[in-house]
C-alpha cells in the first residue's frame, strides 16, 4: 500500500510503498478515508515527541471503512463506517480499570507510538473502532477522537462545567470551535476570544453568547465587562504555540474567585508562571488535560449524529498532498480542522 511516511525529522513526508498491515484476531483492517491534521503532527515531524520512532506513519484522527474483521472481534462487520480512538490502553493498570485509558502509561497510540492513518489502510484493535452513521461524512468523523472528544473530556470530566457557568474559550481554532459547542451543550454561557474576525463570526454562528477580539483591547478588561467584574468560572486556553506563556498569563487574569484554568494548548519548554498569592486568595484550580477516553469518542459521535454538535472542517487535501496541508497548518491555525481525504 501507499503511505505518507516520516523518514527524517524536519523533512517532508514521503509518498511511498510500505508493507500492507495484517490484522490479528482482535483487530480490524480499515480502509482509510479521512485524517484530521493536528498541530501535534508538526511536533512529531520536528522530533519533539520522544516516543515517536522512525520510520513512522502519522495520523491519529482517522475515519474509514472496515475492510477485514479479526476472528475475535464481535459487533463489527466489513463495510462498517468507523472513527478510531487512538489510545491502545493496556486494560490492567489503575487508569484503565478506572476508565481513563488516556492516562495509561503503557499505552501506545495510533499515529504516535504505533503507525497511524496517513496511509491507504491501517490496523487497530476492534475495541478502538467506534462505529458511526453512514450519513456522517468521513472528514467529520475523522476529527471526532481528538479535536472534538479532547475538549469534551476536558470540559465535562476535568473542569466539570456546570449549567449557568461562564466559560471563556481563548482561541477559536481546531479545538476552540468545538469547545464552545461542548460548553453550550452543557448549559454554560460562552465567551469566545480570538484575534481573527472571521473566527469570531463563526463562534457567534455556532452559539457563543459573546465574542472578544483581544487585538482590539485588553482581554481581561473586556471579559470583566461581560461578567459584571467577576471573571469567568472556567477559562479554557486552546492556543498553544510559541506565545502560550503570554496567553496563559492573560487567561489567568480572567478567572473569577474559585474558578478553573483549563490548559489544552501547549508547547514543549514553555513555562506557566503564577503569583502564589493570586492562586491561594483566588482559590483557583489549574487543570491540565490529556486527550480523551474511549467513552468520550462514543458520546461525541452520538452528539454529532443527532445534530447537536457540528465537527468543523475548514479545508480538504488529498492524502498524497499531506505536506501541503501540514505547511498550511504551520503557517496559521485554521478554523476547525484541515483534513486529508483518500
Amino acid at each position: 500500500m501507499k503511505a505518507m511516511l516520516l523518514e527524517q525529522y524536519h523533512r517532508d513526508l514521503k509518498w511511498t510503498d510500505v508493507p500492507d498491515p495484517e490484522p490479528g484476531p482482535q483487530e480490524v483492517l480499515i480502509r482509510v478515508r479521512a485524517n484530521g491534521v493536528c498541530a501535534t503532527d508538526l511536533k512529531m515531524m520536528d522530533g519533539m515527541v520522544p516516543t515517536v520512532t522512525l520510520p513512522h506513519i502519522l495520523g491519529h484522527e482517522v475515519a474509514g471503512e472496515i475492510e477485514q474483521v479479526g476472528s475475535d472481534v464481535p459487533g463489527l462487520e466489513r463495510g462498517d463506517h468507523v472513527t478510531v480512538y487512538p489510545t491502545l490502553g493496556c486494560g490492567y493498570c489503575d487508569a484503565c480499570r478506572h476508565g481513563i485509558e488516556n492516562l495509561c502509561l503503557a499505552a501506545p497510540r495510533t499515529g504516535f507510538e504505533a503507525n497511524g492513518g496517513f496511509a491507504q489502510f491501517m490496523v487497530t484493535r476492534g475495541t478502538n473502532a467506534v462505529k458511526v452513521s453512514r450519513d456522517m461524512p468521513f472528514d467529520e468523523a475523522a476529527i471526532l477522537p481528538d479535536a472534538v472528544a479532547a475538549v469534551y473530556y476536558a470540559l465535562t470530566q476535568r473542569a466539570k462545567v456546570g449549567v449557568g457557568e461562564t466559560v471563556l474559550i481563548v482561541g477559536v481554532g481546531g479545538l476552540g470551535i468545538h469547545a464552545l459547542q461542548v460548553a453550550r451543550i452543557a448549559g454554560a454561557r460562552v465567551i469566545a476570544a480570538d484575534v481573527v474576525p472571521e473566527k469570531l463570526q463563526a463562534a457567534k454562528d455556532l452559539g457563543a453568547h459573546a465574542v472578544v477580539n483581544s487585538s482590539e483591547g485588553d482581554l481581561r478588561e473586556q471579559v470583566m465587562d461581560l461578567t459584571d467584574g467577576l471573571g469567568a468560572d472556567i477559562v479554557a486556553e486552546v492556543v498553544g504555540g510559541s506565545r502560550v506563556t503570554e496567553i496563559l498569563k492573560q487567561s489567568l487574569s480572567c478567572i473569577r474567585i474559585g474558578g478553573r484554568l483549563l490548559v489544552l494548548g501547549y508547547t514543549y519548554g514553555e513555562m506557566l508562571t503564577v503569583d502564589t498569592a493570586d492562586l491561594v486568595y483566588g482559590q483557583w484550580s489549574m487543570l491540565g488535560t490529556r486527550a480523551s477516553r474511549l467513552q468520550d469518542v462514543v458520546e461525541v459521535a452520538r452528539l454529532a449524529e443527532s445534530g447537536q454538535l457540528k465537527p468543523v472542517v475548514s479545508g480538504r487535501y488529498p492524502l498524497e498532498q499531506a505536506n501541503q496541508a501540514l505547511a498550511a497548518l504551520r503557517e496559521t491555525s485554521p478554523l476547525g480542522r484541515l483534513v486529508l481525504t483518500s
